[in-house]
């Protein structure tokens, strides 16, 4: 992953800021998915399961980097 100057992050720090983009990503989704819900719209299990994926993908990544530190 690049950090802006070129340079590639490894290891926590890399999984960290690329799981920190990812989970803000997935809360902004949480977002829209309350507003849907609240303006009396239906919540698919598909939507849901998206940002299940999102948030079960950081974890693994981040799991597998304090493994490797």
């Amino acid at each position: 992953m690049e950090n802006g100057n070129g340079n590639v992050r490894d290891g926590l720090a890399g999984a960290v800021v690329e799981s920190s983009d990812k989970l803000a990503g997935a809360a902004s989704l949480l977002r829209l998915l309350e507003e849907k819900a609240e303006g009396g719209g239906a919540v698919s299990g598909q939507e849901i399961s998206a940002i299940r994926c999102i948030v079960e993908a950081c974890a693994e990544a981040l799991d597998s980097a304090w493994r490797d530190e």
